[in-house]
């Protein structure tokens, strides 16, 4: 891809899903809209939440990612990934020393947002066993936990050496905020503010942002994308453009926006230098 007709774009997509196969279909369109390489997070969608996966002892779950890893196999310079680690599998130290060792293996994830009980956990310490271990392991983190600041702030302070990565614009929209996480509603102004508080995690050096779902959380259209563009200035501001990833999550986007929707909509993004998009 040319930006203004000039250099030549180096895009990396922070997280997408695929699973079980697909990866010759994510290559094709990756190719078609000059995506270079992805993250994969990998999650089947056949109605069992963090599948595949091994049930454990006690109504746990040890996540695996069979296709994610064949696809950093097969294509080690398209695709590597994520894998996430549930708080209370007892072997979780070994897992994340396997990935520390797995060449194809980028970051850990952990997803306390998807649970009162668990957001409550993660901004208490609980779930701090596992930021010790992807610290030691020098193995980023990318943390869902939407609306939860002061959880963040407090992770990074006590974890220095630990990268964290806030998840999806570290806010969730209306509409997850009250069917999804069972949270009263925010007008447009608490929205902002709470935003705000996100931004100001920039000024911790080991905290970066996910540009994902923006529109979802924002409910503002990602193309052509001009009522998202000064939210996105306020994060390049915050974290500046070297801690601002950005993500598509094309496969669960909440309003149906295509890969190439998600992907232009940033393209095209005015008020930012080539460096910055870049």
């Amino acid at each position: 891809l040319i930006d203004r007709g000039e250099n030549i774009m180096d895009i990396v997509d922070a997280q997408i899903h695929i699973g079980p196969g697909g990866i010759a279909e994510a290559l094709a369109a990756m190719d078609a809209l000059g995506i270079r390489a992805a993250v994969i997070d990998e999650y089947w969608f056949r109605g069992t939440p963090n599948e595949p996966l091994h049930p454990l002892a006690g109504g746990g779950y040890r996540v695996v990612a069979p296709t994610a890893e064949l696809a950093a196999q097969l294509h080690p310079d398209r695709f590597s990934y994520l894998l996430r680690v549930f708080r209370d599998d007892p072997e979780y130290a070994s897992i994340i020393r396997q990935m520390r060792d797995a060449p194809g293996c980028r970051a850990l994830r952990i997803d306390p947002g998807l649970r009162a009980d668990f957001r409550k956990s993660f901004a208490e310490g609980g779930y701090d066993h596992i930021l010790s271990a992807a610290a030691d392991a020098g193995l980023p983190l990318f943390a869902f936990a939407p609306d939860n600041p002061a959880a963040f702030a407090r992770a990074a302070r006590a974890f220095p050496s630990l990268r964290i990565v806030v998840d999806h614009c570290g806010v969730f929209s209306n509409s997850m905020r009250t069917s999804f996480a069972g949270l009263p509603p925010l007008g447009e102004a608490e929205q902002l503010a709470l935003y705000a508080e996100v931004l100001a995690l920039g000024d911790l050096p080991n905290v970066a942002l996910k540009w994902g779902h923006s529109s979802g959380m924002f409910d503002s259209p990602v193309w052509p994308g001009e009522g998202l563009w000064p939210l996105l200035r306020r994060a390049v501001d915050a974290f500046g453009a070297h801690r601002v990833m950005w993500a598509s999550d094309f496969s669960v986007n909440q309003r149906g926006e295509s890969w190439s929707e998600l992907l232009y909509g940033v393209r095209g993004a005015q008020g930012f230098t080539p460096d910055e998009l870049a």
